[in-house]
């Protein structure tokens, strides 16, 4: 009963730290009973399957064939970086109890004793670590434009577990307390080295989105100057009326008295003249919206695409405007890529609506061929500008979870429309 009290415990204590290591860098896809079911399963595998596993090489593979079934139902990532950060996941923890065995052999010259105390001991150590990167790194584990900086972590990561190997073997065998000392002393860098490779990989992350935020505040400004310089003109126009107005009124007066039918022919011919048929197409009072829309109707019409308009939104929101931007930007690049290819019907209708508090985003357009999907369900953009791949997309799941929003894609008879309520 005591043996079967402690292998229970120390494998509660495996699957309590991987969930925090996972929860901790990973975006989950499922919650609730269906994301406690996966860890159950985690448990249940440790306790039949890998009890029966000898050997590292075999743990090892069997510990990431269970997590990479765990991770590609649970969390929202590609299958690279999984294999990624479970590989990370069982290098932490298996230098984790590396320091516990060390510290044994140093105190009383073996590892006899209960190894699962040690193990669940090796744990506690791990859940320091979990803890630590969690105050030194911010944010989530996503996919990163370079692959070699995801290899560079796989291989430290495999490099390390291997030299923990070889390090404890040398450990055991040893005599003098000096082997173990040093061998104790890698195994502290060794973990070090894990902790800084995964900063370092979010710090390159970092660096991706705030260059991906630093381009879309630049466009947004570009927007703005385009929307100040269309309203001078108009304000302009409107001078330059005014005074011709006096003119024709002048005149106008003169045909009255003179000739009324060449002067009802001079009003048709001057309001004909003076009608706008390029004028503002959003004009909700919103600077941000307005700005934003009319700005991409003026890139969509050198395209050929028409944007039809139906808003009925205040001219103050509470959402910040570069939220506003980030979303109804990308949503409209999106679906100008796709319409521009079309040879005909080339039509985008976008409707706006804010009611109850809640805002709706309706973006729809036509489009042919296939639509593309990655292993994490997201669509893939055919642009060939691969540097910043997928960065619109994830930048407008940013502004959805600050604002605790939902998104919806429905693609229907070549007809794709997206839902985003704010």
């Amino acid at each position: 009963m005591e043996k079967i009290f402690w292998e229970i415990l120390a494998a509660s204590a495996l699957v309590i730290t991987m969930e925090q290591f996972f929860s901790a860098f990973l975006k989950k896809k499922i919650v609730g009973w269906k994301y406690t079911g996966m860890w159950i399963f985690f448990f249940l595998y440790h306790m039949s399957i890998m009890g029966l596993v000898k050997g590292p090489l075999a743990t090892m593979t069997g510990n990431v064939i269970a997590l990479a079934i765990i991770c590609w139902f649970s969390y929202q990532t590609t299958f690279a970086i999984n294999i990624m950060m479970i590989l990370l996941a069982i290098s932490l923890s298996g230098i984790s109890e590396g320091v516990i065995a060390i510290f044994i052999l140093l105190v009383q010259g073996d590892l006899t004793g209960n190894l699962y105390l040690y193990s669940v001991m090796g744990k506690i150590v791990f859940w320091i670590c979990i803890r630590i990167l969690c105050l030194l790194c911010k944010g989530k584990v996503e996919g990163v434009q370079k692959k070699g900086y995801g290899i560079f972590l796989i291989i430290i990561a495999n490099v390390n577990i291997w030299v923990l190997i070889g390090n404890l073997t040398i450990s055991i065998h040893a005599e003098g307390d000096l082997v173990k000392i040093w061998s104790g002393i890698i195994t502290f860098m060794l973990l070090l080295v894990d902790m800084i490779a995964l900063k370092l990989y979010l710090i390159y992350q970092e660096k991706v989105e705030e260059k991906s935020m630093k381009q879309l505040y630049a466009e947004q400004v570009r927007m703005y100057d385009e929307e100040l310089h269309e309203k001078q003109k108009t304000i302009d126009g409107v001078r330059r009326t005014r005074h011709d107005i006096k003119n024709h009124m002048i005149y106008l007066q003169e045909l009255l008295a003179e000739n009324p039918d060449e002067a009802k022919k001079f009003l048709k011919e001057y309001l004909g003249e003076n009608i706008d048929n390029k004028s503002e197409l959003s004009k909700s009072g919103n600077l941000a919206v307005d700005a934003l829309i009319n700005y991409k109707n003026i890139i969509a019409r050198e395209k050929g695409i028409t944007i039809h308009l139906e808003s009925r939104i205040p001219a103050e929101l509470p959402y910040e405007s570069t939220d506003l931007s980030i979303i109804l930007g990308n949503l409209l690049d999106n679906a100008m890529e796709a319409t521009e290819k079309l040879e005909n019907e080339k039509d985008i209708f976008v409707s706006l609506l804010y009611q109850k508090e809640k805002m709706l985003i309706k973006v729809q357009n036509p489009y042919t061929g296939d639509l593309k999907k990655d292993r994490a369900g997201n669509y893939i953009s055919e642009k060939k500008d691969r540097e910043n791949h997928g960065i619109g997309l994830k930048s407008v799941r940013k502004v959805m979870e600050k604002y605790e929003g939902v998104m919806e894609i429905h693609t229907e008879d070549q007809t794709f429309e997206v839902y985003v309520i704010l």
